[in-house]
């Protein structure tokens, strides 16, 4: 049986099925493709470039700081951010990154994550833990 990477035009991996070439391509839907995608790669660890299967990578970002203080000025920065990535801030608002940086700042002691998704990186957490201004 194989295993299928059914993806889309951009090259994210929706689902994988196994079964047979003919069964596989029942399953597209829209602008879906397919493309055989094999052990131990998954629709989580793997996208679609050209045609072909490719891993993704660690994202390739810097942070400064993941301690910060809870005072609205201190800011965490981190830099080197791709095109193409989106940030989704604690209050689940999602955000494009244009400009390769995110700065973060906030005024409420307390521990917040930042999760970055890109298409060709694996999806990344980044936890910034704000203490209390002293």
């Amino acid at each position: 049986m194989i295993r299928w990477a059914i993806y889309s035009l951009n090259g994210r991996i929706d689902r994988i099925y196994s079964g047979s070439p003919q069964e596989a391509a029942l399953q597209l839907q829209g602008d879906e493709s397919l493309v055989p995608i094999y052990e131990p790669l998954t629709d989580a660890s793997a996208y679609v470039l050209n045609g072909t299967v490719a891993e993704r990578q660690p994202f390739p970002f810097n942070v400064d700081k993941t301690t910060l203080t809870a005072d609205g000025v201190d800011e965490t920065v981190i830099s080197g951010i791709p095109a193409g990535t989106s940030v989704n801030w604690p209050d689940g608002q999602v955000d494009d990154i244009t400009d390769g940086e995110v700065r973060f700042s906030v005024d409420l002691p307390g521990t917040y994550p930042l999760r970055f998704s890109a298409i060709s990186y694996l999806d990344q957490e980044v936890t910034i833990e704000a203490v209390p201004a002293a």
